[in-house]
């Protein structure tokens, strides 16, 4: 497991008031999160990009959409998606993506990604004075929702933040649909790596990824 750093630029990043970086997964722990070989996510044009910037990559090809989409049509047709179509999902998503990544960055640059930034659930909201807690950062709309997930840990709030993955959240109950299970798995093990490695503040986060 590697991280790129999204913001602020390397050379600012010990003066900065908070630090947002992505993890960088390799193949192997991939496929141990759950993902098939032939699924998109392993495919070379994206495994190669942290977990920011390959959300952005998988939504904007229609390839990607279309097969997320048909693998997830049960969801599609309940009450909750009110039985979107296929085209009108695929266009919700275009026409949503490019003020989605404006509105992350114009938020890091304002020193206000805080303010996205919600506890996974209570237990994390619980936890988040005295440890790293699992966050998510709902953005854009589809027909009415705000299905659009990116999941972080927070290592300091307000200060550090890893994001570790993203998807279009297809059910209510994270644990209820296959694409969140595996976003799931993923906060988890990268949470445990913080922890065994005693990562639990900004500044060890810089340590860490600069040692």
């Amino acid at each position: 497991m590697l991280f790129d750093l999204i913001f602020p630029e390397e050379s600012q990043m010990y003066e900065a008031e908070c630090i947002i970086a992505a993890v960088f997964f390799d193949e192997e722990e991939l496929k141990s999160l759950g993902y098939e070989e032939n699924s998109f996510e392993m495919n070379p044009s994206f495994i190669e990009a942290n977990e920011f910037e390959k959300a952005f990559l998988l939504w904007g090809s229609p390839l990607f959409l279309s097969d997320f989409f048909n693998k997830n049509e049960e969801f599609f047709k309940n009450e909750y998606w009110r039985g979107i179509s296929e085209e009108t999902f695929l266009k919700d998503v275009s026409d949503a993506i490019a003020g989605i990544k404006k509105e992350l960055i114009d938020r890091m640059e304002n020193n206000d990604f805080h303010s996205l930034v919600e506890p996974l659930d209570q237990s994390d909201d619980e936890k988040r004075l005295s440890e790293s807690i699992r966050v998510k950062i709902k953005q854009g709309t589809i027909g009415g929702h705000h299905p659009f997930r990116f999941y972080a840990i927070e290592i300091e709030e307000k200060k550090c933040y890893l994001i570790t993955g993203a998807t279009i959240k297809i059910h209510k109950d994270m644990g209820k649909a296959p694409n969140t299970k595996i976003e799931l798995k993923k906060l988890e093990y990268v949470l445990d790596s913080m922890f065994r490695n005693e990562v639990n503040t900004k500044d060890t986060f810089l340590d860490y990824i600069n040692g």
